[in-house]
Formats: structure tokens, sequence, C-alpha cells
């Protein structure tokens, strides 16, 4: 667990990530990582002294399972309400299969290197969608935070702006190497577009 703002921590789950947000007593989750991540989000909860009831929202910025894996069982705790974009809700509630991403030249080798390493492959369970998000859509979290569409990723991809604090969660739109260079997210369905939702992110003062 990694503090990035006072209210802000960064959880880095056995795969992937989730971000956790604070206001006052209540959390947000943004992201819950594959399936079967709860115990560890909700040990990170115990550590900063805050109760699974205190849920407040869940968001998911795209239904790949490294995103939504463990939403439902994080919503079945207390029914925090998981908010995800129209574009990929059919795919989280498990009613459609996601597609599979169109590789570039760039990306290819790093996927055959994720197909030949133990990275998990683990289908998430299906999740209600409480609440199905658009472009310019506000959630009542950090005092107004922006939904901004960023399809290219997947259909239904997001990032979410905290204007107030200059806080961007950008989902998988932003990536970066491991020596710390920013780079477009990989594994993308239409790369005009992510490129498109890239420059829209990288004009926001966050």
């Amino acid at each position: 667990m990694v503090e990035l703002r006072p209210r802000l921590h960064l959880l880095r789950l056995g795969f992937g990530q989730a971000y956790l947000w604070q206001d006052h007593d209540a959390w947000t989750l943004v992201d819950t990582g594959i399936p079967g991540s709860g115990p560890e989000i909700g040990e990170a909860l115990h550590r900063l002294g805050l109760d699974t009831p205190a849920s407040r929202t869940i968001v998911v910025t795209h239904g790949h399972e490294d995103h939504v894996g463990s939403a439902a069982q994080i919503r079945g705790w207390h029914g925090a309400p998981v908010h995800a974009h129209t574009g990929d809700a059919a795919v989280i509630r498990g009613e459609q299969r996601r597609r599979d991403p169109v590789l570039t030249a760039f990306d290819a080798p790093i996927w055959e290197q994720l197909a030949a390493s133990s990275v998990p492959d683990l289908d998430p369970p299906p999740c209600p969608v409480d609440v199905e998000l658009h472009d310019g859509d506000r959630l009542d979290i950090g005092g107004g935070a922006q939904v901004l569409a960023v399809p290219g990723h997947t259909p239904g991809s997001i990032a979410l702006h905290l204007p107030e604090h200059g806080v961007l969660f950008t989902g998988d739109t932003v990536a970066r190497t491991p020596d710390g260079e920013v780079i477009l997210g990989v594994f993308n369905l239409d790369e005009d577009a992510m490129i498109a939702g890239f420059h829209l992110l990288a004009e926001i003062d966050a």
C-alpha cells in the first residue's frame, strides 16, 4: 500500500492494482484487481482504520479481469454500488464475451511474454453494474469527480478526474515502462481511439 496523497492510496495486489480514495470515514475503490483480491483489499482497509461497511462506491475503469475481477466479491460485503461505463456493462455482467485486443507490432511481443509467464488467467465472476456511466457524468467523490469516456482499450474504458484534488485515474489508457517512461497503454481494441483518449488526458492538469 502506497500513500500518494493523504486521502489516496495505491494498492499493489497479487496481480494488478487498485486505488482507495477516502472521503472522511467513507471510501471509494477504483478498480478491484483479479478475482480473489478481496482479502488483500480488506486488509488494506483495516490498516487504514476503515471498516468494510463504510464502502461507498466501486468504480471500474473497464471490464478486464485485472480491474473488475473482485468487484462482485467486494460488492457482496455490504452492497457498495458498482459504477461502470455502459460500453463495458454487458461484459462485466457476464452477458457478453470480452473481445480480444488487436495487437500491434509494439505490444505483440509483450502479449507473448505474458502468455508464457505465470500471470493468472482468471475469468471474473459476473457482477451487477448498479450505475451505468456516460461521458461527462459527475460522481459524488472527492468534491465532484468527472467521468471521461476514453474508448480504445475497451469500448467502455473511462478515466475519472477529481479536479478539486488534481487527481486523474487513467485506467489502462496511460501506462509506463519499468524505467518510468509514460507510454500509451497496450492491448487495445482501437488504436486510433486510444491515442485520441491519451491526448485528451494529457491536456488535464493533474
